[in-house]
């Protein structure tokens, strides 16, 4: 079925995994990532970022998943750093079971202020909200630096805005890693002991798979990735190109694409679930 992300991560919290939020950005993209949920029967959480939605607009990517789905696993339809309550509204309007809003670059008040607006428009519609406190690196939708999240605030947060779950900064960064990445396990830990809601992480393209299952045993409960699945896209698409030089129809290459993007996303949901599997 498809629920919102408190139902799914509720539950991930209990059992100790985590699940795996994917980036979508295209048809192709969507299939891979179904497929992989599929074969594995391990639930899954779609979601797309404003310039995608900028892209291809916001009534299209719900439309999509929904069309595609299968009705099993259960999964979820969210916004990934909604910047503004517009379009947060925007995406429940079409359907979305999930929003983000990043309010992390403002101050905490201002913060528990856009947060809360959302959730109150949300919740009624049986819509889930998730926050950030602190920031995460890169240039996915902000160039801020990276500020790890301070206990004491997530605490007032949580407490202030009734949001579903929370985005935390550990370390973690958007896009390509310039080096290796120093995750702050030990303030995953301490949050998660903290607060009763389920943590969040997000840049987990290019962490080692000891980093994130040491990140899952510490509490993290829904991890994000994108840079790695438009990786698994792009090199499909290159090499379906190559194999087929003289092919003009998209549907002859395209393929090689979606095969590359399921490989990827099963081995993420393998390892987002080593736990109980």
């Amino acid at each position: 079925m498809i629920f919102n992300n408190k139902v799914l991560l509720d539950e991930a919290k209990k059992g100790g995994y985590a699940v795996p939020a994917f980036n979508v950005d295209n048809l192709e993209s969507v299939i891979g990532v179904l497929r992989a949920a599929e074969k594995t029967g391990r639930p899954v959480i779609i979601q797309t970022i404003p310039r995608t939605l900028k892209y291809g607009g916001i009534p299209a990517y719900s439309a999509l998943v929904r069309a595609l789905y299968k009705g099993n696993p259960d999964i979820s339809i969210h916004l990934d750093h909604g910047g503004d309550v517009a379009i947060c509204k925007a995406c429940i309007d079409a359907g979305y079971t999930s929003v983000m809003i990043d309010g992390s670059a403002l101050s905490l008040d201002d913060n528990v202020a856009l947060t809360k607006e959302v959730v109150d428009i949300a919740h009624p519609e049986g819509v889930s909200v998730e926050g950030e406190l602190g920031t995460i690196g890169g240039k996915e939708e902000t160039e801020a630096e990276i500020k790890y999240t301070e206990v004491s605030e997530a605490v007032e947060f949580v407490a202030r805005t009734g949001v579903d779950s929370l985005a935390v900064g550990v370390g973690t960064a958007h896009g390509v890693y310039k080096g290796v990445p120093h995750i702050a396990v030990d303030r995953i830990e301490e949050i998660a002991a903290a607060v009763d809601i389920p943590l969040v992480l997000h840049g987990a393209s290019g962490l080692s798979d000891d980093v994130i299952t040491a990140c899952i045993k510490a509490g993290i409960s829904k991890i994000n990735f994108a840079t790695q699945l438009r990786q698994a896209f792009t090199e499909g698409l290159k090499q379906g190109l190559k194999e087929n030089p003289d092919a003009f129809d998209p549907k002859v290459y395209l393929p090689k694409a979606v095969e590359k993007v399921e490989e990827a996303a099963e081995k993420i949901i393998l390892l987002c679930n080593k736990t109980v599997l």
